[in-house]
């Protein structure tokens, strides 16, 4: 048989004497010599009259786990002596607050538990006058609490020990934490205690028991679990780190959110492969596109520029290649073999398919100079052609940007777009650009400024973006990524 181990606090609700609220039996109480001498004399009349006695929601637990488990009570007393010595209360304070605390009845239900048969451990919460508002201050009550269990409760490996004194140990299967006794502030303190072991992968249930009803509601504290990691999923969400947001979400009880989670996880790091779109050449160049013009904001708040910079420049590339079919009357297309796509150009005058040379021999500064600005390019025998873009400002300043070392870094430096890309390899230019555009970014106060250089670089994707026609279908696709991180958001 299991060994379970339940944690409460032992409340005015779960104290009954003759049928009453065991409070009245100390309501004469003004100062600390009546408190202490009432609780002799009903220790003196009740332990021999236990018919009288009754503990409510312990005895509803006990009839029905005790046939499930073997059960032992740490059962949390309140002392707040210490406490109300150090206020100014009058007498009232003695009476409403102090004989409201389980440590009066230590020994009545120590008797009682006795009696029927229930392993009770006392585990004795002394306030002092460190706690600004007692037993009902939530802030204190967290704090005393983690340390309070933390020194009676081992978690080693699978198992768990409770060490109720010294050089005594228990190892028991599972904890359940009864929640529904005790003030607000010290419930609350047990329940999150509880949440945090649950979230840990701890053998932790709750029991909360209605007053109204006397029912006892089993639960796995999943509801509030996930209340508490909701913020920190969020944040994960928002920095695009859906591996780590999923991993959080590894037992929540939503399959389709953890798919998505997934989903997104393989869209960002381009693993499309496993996504199974079943897309088309080219509709997988304009997925690839999309997925870097949606997660590239992450990598730029994070200041991780190195990551953002090749991001953005491989879909300056795949939009380029776009802008070259486009304006290439039919004589370029998307292509793939062997798991690589790739640009593929069809000769026409010999109708023969160069699957290899336009890709080795015509680089990416060749296809904005001279394929894109003027028409033509030539590799013997091939002279590649397609429609010119006419010069004009725009393509202009693009050109500027890209090719001419006119992407302004900072006041000083001057870069083309296109060159960053081998000097972050080869010039182990990495840590010369966190610095550059981290200044930047302090400088005009936003990464998203319109003369930051990451800003003025994504406008210029967008620019090449919609020159080749595919402002619509790329904002289509973003926007289906947004949705799914919403849906998320929506349905945490």
């Amino acid at each position: 048989m299991p060994r379970y181990l339940i944690l409460q606090v032992l409340g005015s609700s779960d104290i009954l004497v003759d049928s009453e609220s065991g409070t009245k039996k100390l309501e004469a109480c003004y100062t600390l010599t009546d408190v202490q001498e009432t609780q002799q004399w009903n220790d003196e009349e009740f332990i021999d009259q236990l018919e009288r006695v009754d503990f409510p929601l312990i005895r509803q637990v006990w009839q029905e786990q005790k046939n499930q488990a073997e059960l032992y009570w740490g059962i949390i007393l309140t002392n707040q002596v210490d406490w109300m010595q150090h206020q100014d209360e009058s007498g009232e304070g003695w009476n409403d607050i102090v004989t409201s605390d389980g440590y009066w009845w230590r020994n009545i239900l120590e008797k009682w538990c006795q009696q029927q048969g229930i392993n009770y451990y006392p585990i004795f919460l002394d306030i002092g006058a460190d706690i600004p508002q007692g037993a009902a201050d939530w802030d204190g009550m967290a704090k005393r609490i983690d340390p309070l269990l933390n020194g009676l409760i081992q978690f080693e490996s699978s198992r768990i020990v409770f060490a109720p004194t010294a050089g005594q140990t228990i190892p028991v299967d599972q904890i359940l934490v009864q929640h529904s006794s005790g003030t607000p502030a010290l419930s609350s303190a047990l329940y999150l205690w509880g949440i945090e072991q649950k979230l840990a992968k701890r053998e932790i249930e709750f029991i909360y028991i209605s007053r109204q009803e006397s029912i006892s509601y089993f639960h796995s504290g999943t509801h509030w679990q996930w209340r508490l990691k909701v913020p920190q999923i969020r944040q994960l969400l928002a920095i695009q780190d859906f591996a780590g947001a999923n991993e959080l979400l590894a037992d929540h009880p939503d399959q389709t959110l953890r798919e998505t989670c997934q989903y997104l996880d393989r869209a960002v790091s381009f693993n499309l492969a496993q996504l199974n779109l079943g897309l088309t050449p080219q509709a997988e160049v304009i997925e690839r596109i999309s997925i870097a013009l949606w997660s590239e904001q992450a990598f730029r708040d994070r200041g991780q520029w190195m990551h953002w910079y090749l991001r953005v420049a491989g879909a300056f590339e795949l939009a380029i290649a776009c802008l070259i079919i486009q304006r290439g009357s039919g004589n370029y297309r998307w292509n793939k073999e062997d798991g690589k796509t790739f640009l593929e150009y069809t000769d026409p005058n010999t109708g023969n398919t160069d699957k290899d040379k336009f890709n080795r021999y015509i680089g990416i500064k060749k296809r904005v100079t001279e394929l894109l600005s003027h028409g033509s390019t030539s590799r013997k025998p091939v002279n590649y052609q397609v429609t010119a873009i006419q010069p004009n400002p725009d393509w202009n300043k693009f050109k500027g940007f890209y090719c001419d070392n006119q992407w302004q870094l900072d006041a000083q430096i001057q870069e083309s777009f296109l060159n960053i890309r081998n000097e972050l390899y080869h010039a182990l230019l990495g840590d010369s650009i966190d610095k550059i555009l981290d200044a930047q970014k302090e400088a005009f106060g936003s990464v998203n400024h319109p003369d930051h250089p990451s800003e003025v670089a994504v406008q210029q994707l967008r620019y090449i973006i919609q020159l080749a026609g595919l402002s619509s279908q790329v904002q289509q696709r973003v926007q289906v990524y947004e949705n799914k991180v919403n849906d998320i958001k929506r349905r945490l």
